[in-house]
């Protein structure tokens, strides 16, 4: 059994997955601009915080532009696991930033999908990219999923803490009822 990972520029390598996720970035950023904002808003926190979130926002791409070169592996139980992972975290991924973008600017997030989950987007997104290694096979693109997980795990954090200063008693009891990622 041959461990490398194969990579092999294609038109019908994995990266046709990645499109129908950028598709929401492309909309917010050219025609929700306020969304973008609040999305985007670092507002008190610490440079370290400020290194993680920027990490984890950019790590997404490379992952992306790897699958370019990364074909769809002939392991048929892989194939159909990873389809079903990736129509489920593809409709909690739009179902996640729908909620977000309609959540008024000033208010906690805690309706839609963010009653199951303090952070559907991360978890969702994740889910996703777990969904494309497994359909590829690919140990690299998995190896850098473990490696961009990390980086999301200190976002969040630094999320929470700014949240939970801004929503006080209100936030921390959203805390105590919902789980950060989906299981407590």
């Amino acid at each position: 059994m041959n461990f490398v990972p194969a990579f092999h520029p294609g038109f019908t390598n994995a990266w046709i997955l990645c499109i129908p996720f950028l598709v929401p970035a492309f909309i917010i950023g050219m025609l929700k601009k306020d969304v973008a904002r609040r999305m985007s808003d670092m507002t008190g926190y610490s440079a370290r915080e400020r290194f993680f979130t920027i990490s984890a926002s950019l790590a997404p791409y490379p992952f992306m532009v790897g699958t370019v070169w990364t074909p769809f592996t002939s392991l048929k139980p892989f194939i159909y696991a990873g389809s079903a992972l990736y129509c489920v975290g593809m409709a909690a991924f739009y179902a996640s930033i729908y909620s977000f973008a309609v959540t008024p600017p000033g208010k906690p997030l805690t309706a839609g999908v963010y009653r199951f989950s303090r952070n559907p987007i991360y978890v969702s997104a994740s889910l996703v990219f777990l969904s494309i290694s497994m359909m590829t096979a690919n140990p690299v693109l998995i190896a850098y999923l473990v490696v961009l997980l990390v980086l999301q795990h200190f976002m969040i954090l630094a999320e929470e803490r700014i949240c939970s200063k801004k929503f006080g008693t209100e936030f921390q009891e959203y805390i105590r009822k919902v789980p950060r990622y989906l299981i407590r």
